[in-house]
């Protein structure tokens, strides 16, 4: 088991902070934001992780061959809810290897107040991936 600062370390410097933006008809505004963090690593590590990750209610999925090309396992944090607990536990004040948690945790606060539903919600997200 992991204590909250091995959490804090492993996720500011392994983890990998993912925004995808896809068409959706079913959408009102024609898009959907989907955002997920994802740990690779050894299969025995990504267990410890996960294990440690329900003590704080936090849900994550293992995959054990991420695809045919990969064929590495990866842990995948999905759900908005367990997102917020994340961004929630690291401090704002704590720098990142790759510089992606400031951009992320707006996006997660975008999303857990349902901003992220209306037009102007949806454009500060993509101003944020640079995308307009």
């Amino acid at each position: 088991m992991h204590s909250k600062d091995m959490l804090i370390g492993i996720f500011i410097g392994v983890a990998n902070c993912d925004i995808r933006i896809e068409s959706n008809y079913r959408s009102n505004l024609g898009y959907q934001v989907k955002p997920r963090l994802q740990v690779r690593g050894e299969l025995d590590f990504l267990n410890a992780l996960q294990r440690s990750l329900l003590q704080y209610n936090i849900v994550a999925k293992i995959k054990e061959i991420e695809s045919t090309i990969r064929q590495k396992p990866i842990l995948r944090i999905t759900k908005i809810s367990d997102l917020h607990k994340i961004c929630e536990m690291i401090p704002q004040s704590l720098a990142d290897a790759r510089n992606q948690w400031a951009e992320f945790r707006t996006v997660i606060e975008i999303m857990n107040n349902k901003e992220h539903l209306t037009l102007d919600g949806l454009d500060r997200i993509l101003m944020i991936k640079g995308l307009i």
